[in-house]
């Protein structure tokens, strides 16, 4: 048997071990000790291995500090990759016992290799990044994404920087280089590339150079689209259309040579200034000529906006004519033909939403109209200072399809009134429905800064939410004509609230009622314009006493009476056309010519007087001195005794009162005689008010007036219930009159 002594032991002792077998018997022996030699082998080894560690550790933290040529670098840190290497391994081969293995010492070798590997490696790296020029990251262009390039000549040319190689698409004006033309400073940026001033080196004329960004040459589609914008643009020839000298898409070299321009786009034009309506229109036509040329080339241009359009210096004469030339159309990046079409993405949406025409929006054809369109937005923007649509690229694009913006005369009352129809006319969202640009240009011609004027013997008067115009007079058809009062708490002449309720008499003249009792006047609720617009008259304080009101609702004029609604007191108070108080009527209660929640009053040719009681869901009639005669009311069914809610009421000058019936959502015409008249809806749009009454008024003609109050859609019926317009006021409406005119207010 075999006797196996401290096999479990992890160390005899000190000194190594031989077994020997003698007699069936394991026995250990101890073993030599190891030479000096050898001993002094392994010190060496780990301390040598150590001290290149240190060196390269070292090595690498002095290349950190000290910023050197990119080549030299290289160059040394591969010798010493190599010297070290080659070190490494002649020492681990050589260590050791003379038995070992090859493989047994390339491995010690490799757990030194690893970490110098890693060290010197990422050495390497840390140092490119940090230090050599052509692996250090761009510091990218500050311009919005997707912005076509255009000339800025307000835009500052950028600090010049250490000259680099040649490059395309350097930020700097001395990093470029071109064979026939020297680079002065960059004018303009954009998300796609930039445009420097330069000089032809073989006449010394200055042009402006279009460089496209390096990192888009490798499209093939943006290169096309870029030298298309040149293709095109060289078929031209307007006085109002940037011109194209020269172009190269030969690498290492891409540019467009085009006309150098002085001045600044009209985009800086509308941001620092206001423009003129003369000078709006005169560039206005200008641009539509040079649309008229480029249209008769098969050309769209697709991205008609202030920053493609440059306004050149002195554009104007001292006589206020715009020069020949002072404006220039110009980015024609995204122009299209019926031959270029297919270059474009499919499908993509080329263009700035903010003048971008509906069917350009939906991804739909373009054609010459599309361009009308956004022309038209963009003489929107000329003459009310601001743009048609706001908000982000989703919305914007939404209201393009779906919305229609406030007329230009809203938001500027001072826009003559043929500029703003023409405007309207070029932002129809049906193509069909858009005027030619020739059309166009012969109505500018004709003259459409002297607006028209007002001379209809009758006219909507309305007050609206807003602090301009708050009391404007429209004609039947609902076009904006005449602002009389505006709003404000200092003005002198101005209203200090909007008035909640109008009515006129039969000289021209309109009272209005005001919740806002505490400006001028004495707290007067009651105000009264003439057909000048001026104010003659104010009564009606606010109070308890005799003649004193706490809130006025609803006004009519009878004969010489102004009877007011007071619906808190529920009363109607009764003042002559001088102001003077005459009489009250009415009182809170359910009984006959009592009222829970008065809400409109109305009076008929003969002077009865007509008052609607929502509380009540009842309309009472009164003799003009205010003693009840009788009341109109609807049940919900025949076998009900239930009321219906009732939330509108008018009468027309013939006799007959109409009724809104809140339940069937429906006008109902109760003639003068009695009997029953006609019935048409009337539907309530989404926003509108659902608990606020109906507003209406009835012409000579019949035609039938009405909206919710605080809505903003004036809708308009025949005397048989068909609606023949809908006309959106952009602002709440807080009530309606019509308004005859005496000739002298007829301007």
């Amino acid at each position: 048997m075999f006797g196996c002594i401290c096999w479990g032991q992890k160390n005899v002792s000190a000194v190594q071990v031989q077994a020997v077998r003698l007699g069936g018997h394991v026995r250990l022996l101890p073993s030599p000790l190891p030479s000096v030699a050898s001993v002094w082998a392994t010190v060496f080894q780990r301390s040598f291995v150590n001290l290149l560690l240190m060196l390269a550790l070292f090595v690498v933290t002095l290349l950190l500090l000290i910023r050197v040529p990119e080549r030299i670098l290289s160059t040394v840190l591969t010798l010493l990759g190599l010297l070290l290497l080659a070190l490494l391994v002649a020492v681990n081969l050589a260590a050791g016992e003379a038995n070992s293995g090859w493989l047994s010492r390339l491995g010690r070798v490799q757990g030194y290799l690893v970490p110098f590997a890693v060290i010197l490696g990422s050495a390497a790296f840390s140092l490119g990044a940090a230090s050599l020029p052509r692996m250090r990251p761009l510091k990218p262009l500050k311009a919005t994404p997707a912005t076509p390039v255009r000339v800025q000549r307000t835009a500052k040319p950028s600090a010049k920087a250490p000259r680099r190689p040649t490059s395309t698409n350097s930020g700097t004006a001395t990093d470029l280089h071109f064979q026939d033309y020297d680079v002065l400073d960059r004018i303009g940026i954009g998300g796609m590339g930039s445009v420097y001033r330069a000089k032809r080196k073989q006449d010394g004329r200055i042009v402006a150079l279009k460089v496209p960004q390096e990192k888009y040459l490798a499209d093939a589609k943006f290169v096309k689209r870029f030298y298309r914008e040149a293709e095109v643009l060289k078929r031209f020839n307007h006085p109002n259309i940037v011109r194209v000298y020269d172009y190269r898409m030969q690498p290492p070299e891409h540019y467009i040579a085009m006309e150098f321009l002085d001045g600044e786009s009209l985009e800086n034009v509308l941001e620092e200034r206001t423009l003129t309506f003369s000078q709006s229109v005169q560039m206005l036509r200008a641009m539509s000529d040079a649309l008229r040329h480029i249209h008769m080339q098969n050309v769209v241009h697709r991205d008609i906006k202030p920053a493609n359009v440059m306004v050149i210096r002195n554009a104007f004469g001292e006589n206020g004519q715009l020069r020949e030339g002072g404006v220039k159309l110009m980015d024609f990046g995204i122009a299209v033909g019926k031959v270029l079409t297919r270059l474009t993405m499919t499908g993509a949406r080329v263009g700035t939403p903010i003048y971008m025409a509906p069917e350009q929006a939906k991804g739909n054809r373009v054609d010459a109209r599309s361009d009308v369109y956004s022309l038209g937005l963009l003489a929107y923007e000329m003459v009310t200072g601001q743009t048609a649509f706001k908000g982000s690229y989703e919305a914007v694009v939404h209201q393009q399809v779906f919305e229609s913006p406030k007329p230009p005369k809203q938001v500027k009352m001072e826009v003559p009134g043929k500029l703003s129809d023409l405007i309207l006319h070029m932002i129809e969202k049906d193509p069909a429905q858009r005027p030619s640009l020739d059309e166009v240009i012969t109505r500018i011609d004709a003259g459409i800064l002297e607006d028209e004027v007002f001379t209809d013997p009758v006219a909507l008067a309305i007050s609206i939410q807003e602090k301009r115009g708050t009391l404007r007079l429209l004609d039947l058809k609902g076009k904006l004509r005449v602002s009389l009062r505006d709003q404000s708490s200092s003005l002198e002449g101005a209203l200090p609230s909007t008035p909640n309720a109008l009515a006129s008499d039969g000289q021209g003249n309109l009272y209005l009622s005001l919740l806002e009792y505490r400006q001028g006047k004495g707290g007067a609720l009651i105000r009264k314009i003439d057909p000048e617009g001026r104010e003659v008259l104010s009564f009606g304080a606010y109070g308890l006493a005799e003649g004193e009101l706490l809130q006025p609702v609803s006004l009519t004029v009878a004969g010489r009476h102004v009877y007011v609604l007071d619906s808190e007191a529920h009363t109607v108070n009764v003042y002559d056309t001088q102001g003077k108080f005459v009489r009250r009527f009415g009182g809170r209660g359910q009984g006959l010519g009592k009222f829970e929640k008065p809400t409109i009053i109305a009076a008929s040719p003969t002077g009865e007087i007509y008052i609607l009681d929502s509380g009540n869901n009842e309309v009472q009639r009164f003799t003009p001195s205010g003693e009840y005669i009788s009341r109109y009311a609807f049940r919900l069914d025949r076998n009900s005794e239930s009321l219906r809610p009732l939330d509108g009421l008018t009468v027309d000058q013939y006799g007959g009162v109409y009724i809104v019936d809140s339940v069937a959502r429906k006008v109902r015409k109760i003639e003068a005689d009695g009997t029953p008249g006609t019935t048409f809806a009337l539907e309530t749009l989404v926003g509108e008010p659902n608990d606020a009454p109906w507003l209406l008024q009835v012409s000579s003609e019949g035609h039938i007036y009405a909206v919710r109050q605080g809505g903003q859609v004036l809708r308009t019926f025949s005397n048989v219930g068909d609606l023949l317009s809908s006309r959106d006021m952009y602002a709440p409406v807080m009530a309606i009159s019509l308004l005859p005119r005496p000739a002298s207010a007829k301007a």
